[in-house]
């Protein structure tokens, strides 16, 4: 029935997309319906909330497959997100930032310049770190319409060839092998910002009898408050993405290994290619009858950030702490979510290191999850004076209603330490930063997730 109304609708549509669905050959609208109820404590902000995407992104799609004969087939997907609590398209789902010392005397920004110039920018450097907070934290800064996939390939006896934006391997593998994959306030992925997407890539796919050999390449399009997703116009390769992964997934164990690095231009050079954010972890999971165990190692580190402290606060300086130039500046450069050190919640490197146990149970009935979640951040910078160390503990559990119908519940906490600030939020990534370094941040996350 849902393949009829769609080949009515195509056929209405667009008269040319009709000879997609011949025999033999599929078109498949699909999706992902999650909304829920948060109850979250950052500190000094707290907030009771409905919240689109809890346990996994809500989100729909149009696949599609044409077998070519001879072991070949052409697929494509598009894939847009959607946000359920308000309709829109934009996610921005990191909403606790501070950058008024009224407001957040915790997080007060301290200046290495000269005793008598500081306390003249110190208000408009803080201010100036907090609309950076809030303009690097979406999933999706461009806010396009195929946002979470849109690709196109072709299937061989010799592998996979897809071109166009799509999942990087170490993102893949990431969520992969860890027991809350990327669902709920407990994931790992709070604690540490990863390259989701690539655009602009094209990517090599093999896969036989349970292992995967995954290889990328993009040829840029920052996903940065610039907006722009076509390659960087100034700087050859200047925002390229490159990575891989090998994975093995068997019923009872399963490994993984990758590597992945972006290309980037700094504000301070603008006209050299530079290391970027550099990504490689490993991951396993053990598993004996209904359960499963998780274990994974992370390591990011980002030496060259678009912006460093000495930079903002110069900025600010020399516009005069004017506001409107100074968002000007700031929004005209490929800034991404990894040029800021999400341990705690300002500009500047990264050096995190993550550790991550987790414990999968399956049952007849629902699925519950438990994870144990460590992250340290060694860099240091004119903000970066000491380590920032947070400890994390999750648990979750969906209940099924039927094979696409699911309820869920979830509760997580944060031990901030030191400068750390992370703030929980819903799936994927950080939901923001507390109020003041080493506030606690705690999550309780009820809601239905509904399959089509």
């Amino acid at each position: 029935m849902r393949k009829a109304v769609l080949a009515m609708a195509l056929a209405l549509a667009f008269p040319a997309a009709q000879a997609q669905l011949a025999a033999n050959n599929t078109v498949e609208l699909y999706g992902i319906v999650d909304v829920g109820f948060e109850s979250v404590d950052n500190g000094a902000v707290s907030a009771t909330k409905l919240t689109s995407g809890i346990s996994t992104g809500s989100r729909w799609g149009i696949r599609g497959r044409e077998d070519l004969g001879g072991g070949y087939s052409a697929i494509f997907t598009l894939e847009s997100r959607i946000e359920v609590d308000t309709g829109q398209i934009s996610n921005n789902g990191a909403i606790y930032f501070c950058g008024a010392p009224a407001v957040c005397p915790g997080v007060v920004l301290t200046s290495p310049l000269p005793p008598q110039v500081a306390p003249q920018i110190l208000g408009g450097v803080n201010t100036v770190n907090a609309t950076l907070l809030s303009a690097v934290a979406n999933v999706n800064s461009v806010g396009a319409l195929f946002d979470r996939q849109a690709f196109a390939g072709l299937i061989t006896p010799f592998g996979a060839v897809l071109a166009g934006r799509q999942y990087t391997p170490g993102y893949e593998a990431f969520v992969k092998f860890n027991s809350f994959f990327d669902s709920f306030a407990g994931n790992p992925g709070h604690l540490a910002t990863i390259n989701l997407r690539a655009n602009n890539a094209i990517q090599y796919r093999a896969e036989l009898k349970g292992f995967t050999l995954a290889a990328m390449y993009g040829f840029g399009g920052a996903e940065g408050v610039a907006g722009g997703r076509s390659e960087r116009p100034t700087v050859t390769r200047g925002d390229d993405f490159w990575g891989m992964n090998v994975q093995y997934a068997g019923p009872s164990f399963g490994a993984t290994a990758y590597y992945q690095q972006n290309r980037t231009v700094t504000f301070a050079k603008p006209n050299e290619n530079q290391k970027g954010l550099e990504t490689y972890g490993a991951g396993a999971y053990v598993g004996w009858g209904d359960l499963r165990f998780f274990g994974h190692y992370m390591k990011k580190k980002n030496e060259n950030p678009v912006l460093m402290p000495a930079d903002i606060q110069n900025l600010v300086i020399s516009t005069g702490g004017n506001v409107t130039a100074i968002q000007n500046i700031l929004f005209s450069q490929y800034i991404n979510r990894w040029d800021v050190n999400a341990l705690r919640g300002v500009a500047g490197p990264t050096d995190t290191d993550l550790y991550h146990l987790g414990l999968e149970w399956s049952l007849s009935f629902g699925k519950l999850i438990a994870a144990i979640n460590r992250a340290e951040d060694s860099s240091r910078s004119a903000w970066a004076t000491a380590d920032a160390k947070v400890d994390s503990y999750g648990i979750g559990y969906y209940h099924y209603l039927s094979k696409r119908t699911w309820l869920y519940g979830a509760a997580a906490m944060a031990n901030n330490k030191d400068q750390a600030r992370i703030a929980l939020g819903a799936a994927c990534c950080v939901g923001g930063w507390t109020t003041g370094r080493g506030e606690d941040s705690r999550v309780l996350q009820l809601g239905i997730r509904h399959t089509f």
